[in-house]
């Protein structure tokens, strides 16, 4: 992350939007998408119930919460980790709502 968008974060106000918590975050995610494809397909996997979802939820409220250009930068980061997640997982047929994160083992 850029020191423009950790000032950025750190500006907002927002303990749970701070540099430093959506630095974690960003590490978690890109932890869970490098991780291989049979760790992130298990049934009943932590990973992608809990770590992977957190994580990109965290990374969503920044890129909603930062100015256009910044949540361009940051976005330039997660967009790929994104493609990685996509293409490692599959959706769960009956999950309907909730973000699309969410709705993939």
């Amino acid at each position: 992350m850029s020191r423009r968008v950790a000032h950025a974060l750190d500006r907002l106000g927002r303990e749970d939007l701070d540099a430093a918590s959506v630095a974690v975050a960003l590490k978690r995610w890109k932890w869970a998408c490098h991780a291989p494809a049979a760790r992130l397909q298990g049934e009943h996997n932590d990973l992608t119930e809990f770590v992977a979802p957190f994580a990109r939820d965290d990374l969503e409220r920044a890129l909603r919460a930062l100015p256009r250009h910044l949540a361009r930068e940051l976005r330039s980061q997660v967009a790929p980790l994104d493609e990685l997640y996509i293409a490692k997982t599959v959706p769960v047929p009956t999950w309907t709502n909730g973000n699309w994160w969410e709705n993939r083992r």
